[in-house]
């Protein structure tokens, strides 16, 4: 499949719901330098900016009231998503490695990078369709999210080699669980409680 310009890359992620591992596998295989890969992560995380907000504005009043920080100022939300790309892809790296994983770094952001773009795709078709059936939102939302996994099951096996998805499935949940928990103490050793959440 050729990849020359945005309706190759558009017809490659529509295809990579299909063939998750063979269209990421296209995609490491293309000459990409860091600095590029770089400037692919400061504009996904531009564009997944303008899409929260997006999607904030369909929800009630009360929630746009509560997240109005961030439509206000979205600054800080777009350089947080930086940070947990950045993190988050050395964290695929690190782990994936203990486990015998033969995937870099620069694979693991690259895959993360493919992965939002597809899921980019995906939000637009689900807030059109939430905006115009609101009824539909938490099916719409269940779907979105078995989207994900399998293309983050899928993308964490191509690049690692590896082939039990099961293994896979059950690491990722450890791992996800894992920083869930060291994340909450470093919240709760800044004094950001549940309560202070509760009351932002």
């Amino acid at each position: 499949m050729q990849t020359n310009g945005m309706a190759g890359l558009f017809r490659l992620a529509i295809e990579s719901l299909r063939e998750p591992k063979r269209c990421l596998r296209i995609i490491l295989d293309m000459v990409i330098t860091m600095p590029e890969l770089l400037q692919a992560t400061a504009l996904v995380a531009a564009i997944s900016t303008f899409l929260s907000i997006g999607f904030l504005l369909v929800e009630p009043a009360t929630v746009q009231t509560a997240f109005s920080v961030i439509s206000s100022n979205p600054i800080p939300l777009f350089f947080m998503q930086i940070a947990v790309f950045i993190c988050t892809a050395g964290i695929i790296t690190f782990i994936g490695r203990l486990f015998k994983g033969v995937g870099t770094y620069k694979e693991a952001l690259t895959a993360l990078i493919w992965l939002q773009f597809i899921m980019f795709g995906i939000s637009i078709s689900q807030l059109i369709v939430i905006t115009i059936f609101p009824g539909m939102y938490s099916i719409i939302a269940m779907v979105t999210l078995l989207l994900f996994i399998h293309l983050t099951v899928s993308f964490v096996m191509e690049i690692h080699g590896f082939t039990n998805i099961f293994a896979v499935i059950s690491g990722i949940i450890a791992t996800f669980f894992g920083v869930a928990f060291v994340f909450t103490i470093i919240l709760v050793l800044l004094g950001i409680t549940p309560e202070v959440m509760h009351n932002v």
